[in-house]
């Protein structure tokens, strides 16, 4: 099978929209489903515009085997673009009819914030890594794969082999990694000690929002979601004292007892780090917590033969978003929203597209080295640009769902692979797949350092804003994609 049949998406707000013209080029033949919970003219007119099925309905726990059991036959692909839908159960139900499945970031049901750890990004990991341990050879599912989490993790491996290059190690001159083990030997002997996933989304409106408005350039609820979550990074072998507060996740079997995460006792908006982008020079910026964190820490990790770590760099994602989402998050400082701005008072929350006039969203991985020198890799998309490859999207979904469509095609020249990440993917295949619209592609080394030579996280972290509210409080938020 070259190309699927049928592609059922599950929301149809930024990311399910801007997918269309992209998945209509690389699948011209396919029939889409697209099931979203809401029915507004704008989203109809849409879906007709481009002759798609278009079905009205909230999936839920209740629900979801009912409305989506029926529409996936073998091969087809079922696309979970929508917040709160459970990437473990929406798998289990793909397999069963021996559809693909692919999502942008592993999701629960409900997120718990505050003192829970059911829905921390560690927990519901592990919680797909025990199900693709009782799952191998099956049909395949690729989770968290967007751009970041996703893209990003071939960029990773490809900086790795640029860095071997420009190190000269002999070793790796005529050699690629071809499994897990030998990346992280060759993150190790690049003494790679901080791999920061970096944005600066620097997209803008020719006037101001109004104050108070809810927007950014991806999606407003699983941004809230994201800053309210407790800040999670993988946490290297070179540190040498946790952050104050922070907490260790522990577990038993082989390694993990020295487990690749460290959870911090701020949420992301609470939590701030000095980074570094070609374009932007040195900023401040959000430690939002990201699956990516989590598995490119773990997919590098070096043990010796008793299972003890012997090397593992640091990974986080350092985000600044639009100024005018800036305008809004000190409105959820503390952990909880302010009561004019809580979570159920988004009707007029709107992802900016149209609106949007120029500037760039600058995501790549800086890959910083003991050895003094560090290297950026990674996409200077203007909005522009964006416009005159796709439309229906800005720079920031371009370089989601064109990962997207490049994580299907690997899926479907590898449909048993059973569960994977994307640090699984053939990096090079998949790099020259999705790099058109990345482009420019931008390869950039710099000795620039936060702090001392050590590169600890100590040196990037900006500490915590004191904040009066109660951080301990626990609430469910039940979030779904909203009117783009």
């Amino acid at each position: 099978m070259n190309h699927p049949r049928h592609v059922v998406i599950v929301g149809f707000g930024n990311l399910g929209q801007a997918l269309l013209p992209l998945l209509r080029t690389a699948f011209p033949a396919c029939e889409v489903t697209v099931v979203e919970q809401h029915g507004d003219e704008a989203r109809v007119a849409l879906a007709n515009a481009w002759g798609l099925r278009f079905i009205v309905r909230r999936i839920e726990e209740s629900n979801y085997a009912d409305v989506l059991g029926p529409l996936l036959e073998n091969g087809d692909f079922l696309l979970n673009l929508a917040s709160a839908v459970e990437t473990a159960a929406l798998i289990q139900l793909a397999q069963r009819h021996g559809a693909f499945y692919l999502d942008t970031g592993i999701e629960p049901w409900a997120y718990t914030l505050g003192d829970a750890d059911s829905t921390t990004n560690y927990a519901l990991r592990e919680q797909i890594l025990a199900l693709a341990a009782a799952r191998h050879g099956t049909q395949t599912a690729l989770v968290a794969h967007g751009a970041n989490p996703g893209f990003v993790s071939v960029l990773a491996k490809c900086a790795l082999i640029e860095m071997a290059t420009r190190f000269d190690l002999h070793a790796w001159r005529q050699r690629v990694p071809r499994h897990r083990d030998e990346w992280a030997a060759l993150a190790a002997e690049l003494d790679v000690r901080v791999i920061q996933i970096s944005e600066r989304d620097a997209q803008r409106t020719a006037t101001p929002e109004r104050e108070g408005t809810f927007v950014n350039t991806w999606s407003v609820d699983g941004f809230i979601a994201e800053c309210l979550q407790d800040a999670e990074i993988g946490w290297g072998t070179h540190e040498t004292r946790l952050p104050p507060g922070a907490r260790r996740y522990r577990k038993d079997d082989g390694y993990r007892h020295a487990a690749p995460a460290i959870r911090l006792a701020t949420n992301g908006i609470d939590t701030k780090v000095r980074t570094w982008t070609p374009h932007h020079g040195t900023f401040d910026a959000h430690v939002l917590t990201h699956n990516e964190s989590i598995s490119i820490a773990d997919y590098l990790t070096l043990t010796d033969a008793d299972g003890h770590v012997r090397y593992r760099p640091t990974v986080y994602y350092a985000y600044r978003p639009i100024d005018a989402a800036l305008a809004w998050l000190p409105s959820l400082a503390g952990g909880t929203p302010a009561p004019d701005h809580g979570l159920d008072n988004l009707a007029g929350a709107r992802v900016l597209k149209d609106e949007l006039v120029t500037g760039t969203d600058e995501l790549g991985v800086l890959v910083m080295s003991g050895r003094g020198e560090s290297l950026w890799l990674g996409s200077a998309l203007s909005i522009e640009r964006a416009r005159s490859i796709a439309p229906l999207n800005n720079a920031t979904s371009l370089q989601v769902v064109s990962s997207i469509i490049g994580g299907m095609q690997w899926m479907i020249e590898h449909p048993r692979a059973g569960i994977v990440e994307s640090d699984a993917l053939d990096h090079t295949v998949t790099f020259e797949r999705v790099r058109a619209f990345w482009e420019p592609i931008e390869r950039v080394w710099t000795r620039w350092r936060p702090g001392s030579t050590e590169l600890l996280f100590n040196d990037f972290f900006c500490g915590e804003r004191h904040v009066e509210a109660d951080v301990a409080h626990t609430a469910v938020f039940n979030l779904h994609s909203k009117p783009a």
